[in-house]
């Protein structure tokens, strides 16, 4: 058994990084694309996934988050949601491209229940990839069946898409939907957004050296563990495999020395709210910043 610790605040199954939108605002697609090196690696098998999910103690404020990606792409998605002990819960993020009748069908919403002050399911809008329509009739059909969704949106710096964003909202608030939006983060038109706890962190003009550890257990599709979602999307520099005998919580709390500072993913240097939305949380802790 691999029993978290009460600091770490995030466990993430990315169950595949394919997707059936092509945002060219992706979040996902920070520098260029590098998620798509990790193409070559052999997924695990859906009963793996189950074997790690049993294996992990967690608290009852700590779900596994689906993530990916698209997760509902992932072949056995609904096998992983049934059989994995029932003490675990889970939160999902999903783009909502998939059949509601289907996932109303074959997945059970009491794995999605739990007291949270956000949604467990949360649907990310994507102007002109996905339809806010029909986003709305399968939130309804999806609460109606007993799940809880929140909606989400990024306020993009591009004007035309932000005001697209808000319009939905509007829309989607008028139906008693709830829908949130979230700052853009990374860079655009030469311009550095979000609020990051580490200067230069993002986009920095050069690489530096640091040490680094974090708050999160983060999977890659291949069972890879990592200390960030930078390093997670190129595929690089895993600290351990998770169906490893040696594998503990303590591995998670271990500074690592990272010659990559400046290539930090925005989601893991941005001051945020953590799983019980308090404000101020960063997702991992560095020191020792120097010029290589």
């Amino acid at each position: 058994m691999v029993k978290l610790k009460e600091h770490h605040n995030y466990v993430a199954f990315f169950l595949t990084l394919a997707c059936n939108l092509n945002c060219p605002y992706c979040i996902n697609l920070h520098n260029g694309g590098s998620r798509y090196k990790q193409a070559t690696r052999k997924n695990l098998t859906v009963e793996e996934w189950i074997k790690i999910a049993n294996m992990l103690e967690l608290r009852e404020d700590l779900p596994i988050t689906l993530q990916g990606g698209e997760p509902t792409l992932y072949k056995g998605f609904d096998i992983l949601t049934k059989e994995v002990k029932p003490e675990i819960k889970m939160d999902l993020l999903t783009n909502m491209m998939f059949d509601v009748d289907w996932f109303i069908k074959n997945v059970p919403v009491e794995r999605f229940t739990r007291k949270a002050p956000y949604a467990p399911i949360r649907v990310s809008y994507h102007p002109g990839q996905n339809d806010i329509d029909d986003l709305i009739y399968k939130t309804k059909k999806m609460e109606d069946a007993g799940f809880r969704v929140g909606i989400y949106g990024i306020l993009h710096p591009d004007e035309k898409i932000k005001e697209q964003v808000l319009r939905a909202q509007q829309k989607a608030l008028k139906e008693n939907i709830d829908f949130r939006t979230k700052e853009f983060l990374g860079e655009y038109n030469g311009k550095i957004y979000g609020t990051f706890k580490y200067e230069g962190a993002v986009c920095g003009d050069k690489l530096k050296y640091c040490k680094c550890k974090t708050t999160e257990l983060l999977i890659d599709p291949a069972g890879y563990v990592y200390r960030c979602h930078s390093d997670l999307y190129a595929g690089r520099n895993p600290y351990a495999h998770i169906l490893d005998d040696e594998f503990s919580a303590d591995m998670i709390d271990e500074y690592r020395e990272c010659y990559f500072y400046g290539d930090c993913n925005p989601c893991d240097v941005k001051i945020k709210t953590n799983r019980f939305q308090q404000y101020g949380h960063t997702s991992v802790d560095i020191i020792d910043i120097r010029d290589i």
